[in-house]
């Protein structure tokens, strides 16, 4: 009996420790968005977030997602799990979602990310780091669904130190299956039997308002689809989404052939089912000038002493083909460090340098 009363008040114990000691795990937030962190993109474009929010104590969670543009709040939503903001003007912006448990532990996650009138110039442009890919008749399309297919433009050797120049297929791979192709495939000119299309729509009706086909960019790391609002609350506004997380090498010549109907003719009775572009950067990963600071890996004391090195790989060459003879550094630092020293070595070759600081 008594045995049994022990166990009994030794379980009762465990029970009430357990309880107090119970580790309250913070909520896990997932966001995404049409725009990743980091990004650039052009004003006039519609963007839209999703988020979910998973707590594994089972606790009543809140969730409440804000929109910031240059530190200024232009958007919050409490309800629900999706917000869309037509965006109007260049700045900075920050989207965050903030979940908040029953038991106040608390988790954010955030995309920060520009618009500028620079991207919107850059379509304009007819090479660089990205090319966007418009006609008039995207527009036009009157199928439920349209195709488009890649190629790309290669080297192989034919006989010993002799090369040609041969076509190749491309097909888009999803090798995840989470709904974006993520590789290429490259498959003989010859065999067109084994090319594949990738089929998109010829428009859609989303958030009250008509899209149609406006464009394409092709980027190092992804492909987009550019829709237009026509008709709608959305009109006069671009909406896109990333459909390829795998894009194209930089200067190499590609080329796209679109399969779609425009007043009952064919893109290619127009001309513009054939389409050849590259990308283009003057610098590749070995040329291109990069100034960056070097800093301690060790944790600093007080009173310690610890150098900051600036490191300038390929400006010296940037500078001697442009004729660059003028380097100038801003140093911002808190109270609490005080400057011993500033120390200029040679920087170019041949040259003698002169510095000072402040």
């Amino acid at each position: 009996m008594k045995k049994a009363l022990f166990v009994t008040l030794l379980l009762v114990f465990l029970f009430f420790v357990s309880g107090c000691f119970k580790i309250n795990n913070p909520p896990v937030v997932s966001l995404t968005g049409s725009v990743t962190e980091g990004e650039e993109i052009a004003p006039k474009t519609l963007v839209t977030f999703e988020w979910e929010v998973t707590d594994f104590d089972d606790t009543e969670v809140t969730a409440e997602f804000k929109l910031y543009k240059n530190g200024a709040e232009v958007l919050s939503v409490t309800d629900g799990k999706k917000a869309v903001y037509a965006l109007d003007e260049e700045g900075k912006y920050l989207a965050e979602v903030t979940a908040t448990d029953s038991m106040g532990a608390q988790s954010k996650e955030a995309i920060s990310f520009k618009a500028t009138n620079l991207k919107r110039e850059i379509f304009q442009s007819g090479s660089g780091l990205m090319y966007f890919d418009y006609t008039d008749l995207f527009q036009y399309i009157e199928d439920e669904f349209f195709g488009i297919r890649f190629y790309k433009a290669a080297s192989e050797e034919i006989v010993p130190a002799e090369e040609v120049t041969v076509r190749k297929r491309l097909n888009l791979l999803d090798t995840n299956d989470d709904g974006i192709y993520d590789t290429w495939e490259e498959i003989p000119n010859d065999r067109p039997d084994l090319q594949t299309y990738v089929y998109l729509p010829g428009y859609l009706i989303d958030y009250d308002t008509l899209w149609v086909p406006y464009g394409f960019e092709y980027g190092e790391k992804s492909i987009r689809a550019y829709y237009a609002g026509v008709e709608g609350p959305y009109s006069g506004y671009v909406l896109f989404y990333k459909f390829a997380e795998v894009g194209f090498d930089l200067n190499t010549v590609y080329a796209r052939w679109v399969e779609a109907h425009v007043f009952g003719n064919t893109f290619n009775d127009y001309g513009e089912a054939y389409k050849a572009f590259s990308l283009r950067e003057r610098y590749d990963s070995d040329e291109k000038p990069v100034i960056s600071l070097s800093t301690p890996d060790s944790d600093i004391g007080p009173g310690d002493s610890f150098t900051v090195g600036v490191m300038t790989e390929n400006v010296a060459s940037f500078a001697d083909l442009y004729d660059v003879r003028y380097i100038q550094l801003s140093l911002w630092n808190s109270e609490g460090i005080v400057l011993e020293s500033v120390e200029f070595g040679n920087f170019m070759a041949g040259l003698k340098d002169v510095g000072t600081f402040k």
